[in-house]
């Protein structure tokens, strides 16, 4: 059984990959990012979730500080 969406817990494992992207440019990492993305707009409020998607949007537009 699946419990309650821990938003936090995802911007740390998301921050993990996210960390591998500048070494590991591959289209299945920047798809699997964009889906992670995508789920936890929703959760923006979160502290941790929006600085994850602040840094995911620089690293992957190219104007970022990763």
């Amino acid at each position: 059984m699946r419990g309650r969406p821990e938003p936090e817990a995802a911007a740390e494992a998301a921050g993990r990959l996210l960390a591998f992207l500048p070494e590991v440019r591959s289209d299945r990492l920047l798809q699997s990012l964009h889906n992670v993305a995508g789920a936890l707009q929703r959760h923006g409020r979160v502290p941790a979730v929006a600085s994850w998607i602040e840094e995911y949007r620089a690293t992957t537009t190219g104007g970022g500080r990763a």
